[in-house]
């Protein structure tokens, strides 16, 4: 599935969600950058299982799951401020190459 596509169910599905018209600009920045900060949160709580640091542990499902929603608000954000993230990767993919000089680059 492509972030276009993700996007196209976003929108769709923000139709049935209760009071999502007073979801504005700063909500749906300040949603990402709170699903952000759960992901941060789930990579410590793994890293703590790992390095058997006493607390909460968390699995790689639970950063996975995270990590969906973090593309998923992103993916709100970009609609409302009329970017297309499959063409905005692909553009910062390639830029970033150019600038360090990388052949490696994405089809745009």
């Amino acid at each position: 599935m492509s972030l276009q596509a993700l996007a196209v169910a976003n929108t769709q599905r923000q139709i049935e969600w209760g009071g999502n018209e007073k979801a504005d600009l700063a909500f749906r920045a300040l949603e990402f950058a709170g699903e952000s900060g759960e992901l941060c949160e789930a990579v410590k709580k793994f890293l703590r299982k790992q390095r058997g640091i006493e607390g909460n542990t968390l699995s790689l499902e639970a950063i996975e799951d995270e990590m969906g929603d973090v593309i998923i608000t992103l993916s709100l954000l970009a609609t409302d401020l009329g970017i297309d993230l499959d063409r905005t990767y692909r553009r910062k993919f390639n830029k970033t190459s150019a600038k360090y000089g990388f052949k490696t680059r994405m089809p745009e």
